[in-house]
């Protein structure tokens, strides 16, 4: 079967500093069917230039979009998915950071994937990443998951990083549907979408990018007890929730009929007036966090309604 073109969606911002080491990992890619489209969010620095000299370095097809510059990469990455057009049925879609390195196999790995299961439209891929510092020295892994991909798990978690993600047309499209507004993080909802539409997700083991963490990229954000407890005690939680089921109605008569139940199987628990009842009925769902630590942390955000 010939090979599917991957359409690269890199949203920049000022990333002049790291960007020519993705590019460079972009074109050594085994997968040589691909296209660029980068969205800039207004850069100061010499980040176009950097794009402008690859595109005369490589024979793949490149373009350069004017980003929303709304101050939010979510909202730079929705303006790439409101963009971004198949050419072929088996056409995929890749997010790319500007400040990564992708190792040599990824987007081969994600492509072979995609066409192995290709009798389903609605597919995503992600994998784990290997943490690295500002010099590449690798200072972890991120974590594997523990619990297969559903929509209740995607309803309260994501479980991949954009940077590793490669969707199959149907996700792309129906992304479209979704107002950014209703994006917590444009991963998240790329997750969400795939689960809501009884898309086939698969979360790949094997490491496909260099995740450089620097100060504007902490490791760990989402690790730890703190962690877990702080958007709960913020409200930022609560707000991601409603963030999740809204994305979910944008979706329209897309989404499968488990799926709405279960949002409202969701929507009732949250609005029960009664501690016991929602945690009673939260337990006969299938929503679920990935860690026995996480589902506490859940658990304790249903008796104080913070979810």
């Amino acid at each position: 079967m010939p090979q599917p073109t991957v359409h690269i969606l890199l949203a920049t911002y000022n990333g002049g500093r790291f960007l020519a080491e993705q590019l460079s990992s972009i074109a050594r890619q085994t997968h040589t069917a691909w296209t660029l489209t980068v969205s800039d969010d207004g850069s100061t620095d010499d980040t176009l230039d950097i794009v402008a000299q690859f595109a005369e370095q490589v024979s793949q097809p490149i373009t350069v979009l004017t980003g929303p510059c709304q101050g939010s990469s979510t909202r730079n990455f929705f303006h790439l998915i409101q963009h971004a057009q198949a050419r072929s049925p088996s056409d995929l879609f890749a997010f790319c950071d500007q400040d990564d390195v992708w190792l040599d196999y990824k987007l081969a790995r994600a492509a072979a994937w995609h066409l192995e299961n290709s009798k389903n439209p609605v597919r995503l891929y992600c994998s784990r990443t290997q943490f690295v510092d500002e010099q590449l020295k690798p200072i972890g892994l991120s974590p594997g998951i523990q619990r297969a991909p559903t929509f209740g798990n995607a309803l309260v978690q994501n479980i991949a990083s954009g940077n590793t993600m490669v969707m199959s047309q149907a996700v792309l499209m129906a992304q479209k549907k979704v107002q950014p507004e209703h994006s917590v993080w444009h991963d998240w909802t790329t997750y969400l979408v795939a689960t809501a539409l009884g898309g086939q997700v698969w979360f790949d083991n094997h490491v496909g990018v260099s995740y450089r963490q620097h100060a504007r990229n902490v490791i760990g954000s989402n690790n730890g007890v703190i962690a877990q407890l702080k958007p709960l005690a913020t409200g930022r939680f609560r707000q991601w929730t409603d963030a999740g089921l809204a994305a979910v109605k944008d979706l329209e008569t897309l989404p499968t009929p488990s799926a709405l139940d279960i949002c409202h199987q969701f929507a009732m628990i949250r609005s029960n007036p009664f501690i016991w009842r929602r945690l009673m009925a939260w337990r006969k769902t299938g929503i679920r966090r990935q860690t026995i630590g996480s589902n506490l942390s859940l658990a304790f955000g249903l008796m104080l309604s913070l979810v």
